[in-house]
């Protein structure tokens, strides 16, 4: 495994690199990069963690039904053309915080830090390695993908850094020229030969130009989803509600604080050890099985409260996230091919965003109507085991997307 490995990076090293660049300079827009200046914003604007809260799940929402329709721009340009446009969105955000005179314009600047980045430069990311390697999918998107957990364990501690001794709007000021600067170093490892736009406006028929309707009525696209979307919003809950979990459970917060580090480990290591693992047996076949190590995890924390469990549950979360990330977009490229990539990837992100951001909200909502944790994470359980029944019924593409 580990030889494939060394010779699929070998021979094409300059656009996996390209997409590992470009995943990690997606963290200026997700959720752990952003979390840091909480403090910073909650001081700056007066802020109670519902009202920081409530504008970063509108700036989530509002950039999830924008990358419906944005994310399939990219078929109709050059992924180096995309790239510098996504690039330029996502430093724009990081000077609109850095500038940002009110509460209002916070929450417009969360919009567009959440589009350009967990939005659109992993989408540009994610569907230029798997277009160009489909037969291969797994693995590359497993390497690329080492890129955004290499920045979750450097990055806070620059940043931190830099924000303790130039202050946070300087910080994010300085953060637009990282955007900037990275992309353009990345975009010097992306082939010129083959950056073709994939299709042409002019010469679309009337197929290609339905709207996305028939997509949301695809049985392939409706099976996945349960399971697709069920990390998403389980790992960002668990993971945003951590605090409270530790208090719940009678843990130490460094407990659970030290596990967050071994879930980063795990992942990294999953994501390099699954790709070869779904290519050989196809995504569709691992589809019913990746949500298991995360059941086990939610029965866990249902039923146990030894500190032991902390780790534990985090590891198996780590284990389902890393097969989830590489999984989905694999498992588009088998169901529907590269062709119709980017609209099905933008619209299943899209949702995955919209379910990233309620699970904080939602979970919330229950810890204040007396549910405990451990009783959510028992439905938590129940979900998984249902959405990987469910996508059992995931069968051979159809000619046609809608039908």
């Amino acid at each position: 495994m580990i030889k494939s490995y060394i010779d699929f990076s070998r021979r094409n090293w300059p656009l996996l690199l390209f997409g590992a660049m470009l995943m990690a300079l997606s963290s200026f827009g997700q959720t752990f990069f952003v979390a840091m200046s909480g403090a910073y914003f909650r001081e700056a604007f007066s802020l109670s963690d519902g009202g920081l809260g409530t504008a970063y799940a509108v700036g989530t929402f509002a950039s999830a039904m924008t990358l419906t329709w944005a994310g399939r721009l990219i078929d109709y340009t050059t992924v180096r053309r995309f790239t510098w446009s996504v690039a330029f969105l996502l430093a724009f955000a990081c000077i609109l915080v850095a500038v940002s005179p009110n509460y209002f314009a916070l929450a417009v600047a969360f919009y567009f830090l959440r589009l350009g980045g967990q939005g659109l430069m992993t989408h540009t990311a994610l569907t230029a390695t798997a277009r160009a390697f489909p037969q291969d999918a797994g693995k590359a998107l497993g390497l690329i993908a080492l890129g955004l957990s290499l920045s979750q364990g450097i990055l806070p501690f620059a940043t931190i850094s830099i924000m303790d001794t130039w202050g946070w709007r300087t910080g994010w000021l300085l953060n637009s020229l990282a955007v900037l600067l990275g992309v353009t170093v990345a975009l010097r490892f992306l082939p010129v030969a083959g950056d073709k736009p994939l299709r042409s406006r002019k010469t679309e028929d009337e197929t290609e130009t339905a709207p996305s309707l028939p997509l949301w009525r695809d049985a392939r696209l409706l099976l996945t989803l349960p399971a697709v979307l069920a990390t998403p919003f389980v790992v960002t809950g668990f993971f945003f509600h951590q605090a409270r979990l530790a208090e719940q459970k009678g843990w130490d917060i460094a407990t659970v604080a030290g596990s967050l580090g071994a879930f980063a480990i795990v992942q990294a290591a999953a994501l390099v050890l699954i790709g070869p693992v779904i290519d050989r047996l196809g995504p569709k076949r691992l589809l019913p099985l990746f949500l298991l190590p995360q059941a086990a995890a939610m029965l866990l924390l249902a039923i146990a409260s030894h500190p032991l469990i902390a780790p534990i549950h985090m590891l198996l979360m780590a284990i389902s996230a890393a097969f989830g990330s590489t999984l989905a977009t694999a498992l588009w490229v088998d169901l529907f091919g590269t062709k119709e990539l980017a609209r099905v990837r933008s619209a299943v992100e899209a949702g995955a965003v919209l379910a990233s951001g309620a699970s904080p909200i939602v979970m919330g909502l229950l810890i204040d109507a007396g549910v405990s944790l451990s009783l959510q994470a028992l439905g938590c359980f129940v979900y998984s085991i249902g959405a990987s029944l469910v996508a059992l019924g995931v069968r051979t593409p159809e000619p046609e997307i809608g039908r």
